[in-house]
């Protein structure tokens, strides 16, 4: 089943909510020693079909918080670094903004700096529009392993911020659950090994750091910063020459 799974579906969609349902599963880690080997079939059988839906669930999160997260940034950061008014120096711009116009052709003309300054709608439609020719030559490109790897960062983190919620409810929820299992387990008259007591701690260290990455970590900014580094390494792919060669896959 992994073998049909592309490489940004896992980095960018699965991922992101394998590690949402992580704190569940940490309790059933609890108590593994109890379980029948058909129970452990049963668990794995789910999991399996958790990651079929894991990937339109992940997609789905990340992008309802998307625009919203563009809208408060100021624009698309692959938007904004063709923007006259954009954070770029007037050398880099230019420069830029030139080898772009070569790319996408006279059929894409970019907007001067004063039809910029009267309709920025409009000229951002056109900055959309040449990002996305970049995203499909990208595509067809060798060595641009590195946009790709920038791809399923940006897309890992925006699923994330997506899910974050759900995350920081099922990371309490395993907290309790795993409570419940280690009471549980401590009163099948067994007695409790020292071996136990290592493994529900380590279960414990990881279900807190969990909690402590979606509360702490998964935020706009976060996500921010992987989109702005891939919109950079888009925008270095204007220096690739058009070889024609086989596609490298930008994600």
């Amino acid at each position: 089943m992994l073998s049909a799974i592309d490489r940004y579906s896992w980095k960018a969609r699965i991922r992101p909510v394998v590690l949402v349902l992580l704190p569940i599963a940490l309790p059933a880690a609890a108590v593994a020693p109890e379980w029948a080997n058909g129970g452990r079939l049963w668990i794995l059988a789910q999991l399996a079909g958790l990651l079929l839906l894991a990937e339109p669930l992940g997609r789905a999160r990340g992008k309802r918080v998307e625009e919203g997260l563009f809208t408060a940034w100021g624009g698309k950061p692959s938007v904004q670094l063709l923007r006259w008014s954009g954070p770029m120096n007037r050398t880099q711009l230019i420069y830029l903004r030139t080898r772009v116009q070569e790319i996408v052709g006279v059929s894409l003309l970019l907007p001067t700096e004063e039809e910029e300054r009267v309709d920025l709608s409009k000229a951002d439609e056109v900055y959309e529009t040449a990002g996305t020719v970049l995203r499909a030559r990208a595509r067809a490109l060798p060595g641009t392993g590195l946009l790709a790897e920038h791809n399923c960062e940006y897309g890992f983190r925006r699923n994330a911020l997506g899910l974050r919620g759900y995350a920081l409810a099922a990371a309490a929820i395993g907290a309790v659950a795993l409570a419940g299992a280690v009471a549980w387990a401590g009163t099948t008259g067994a007695g409790v090994e020292t071996g136990e007591v290592v493994l529900w701690s380590a279960l414990a260290v990881v279900d807190l750091g969990l909690f402590t990455f979606w509360y702490a970590t998964v935020r706009p900014s976060w996500v921010e910063s992987a989109a702005w580094d891939y919109a950079r390494q888009l925008y270095e792919t204007v220096n690739i020459p058009d070889t024609g060669g086989p596609a490298a896959g930008a994600g």
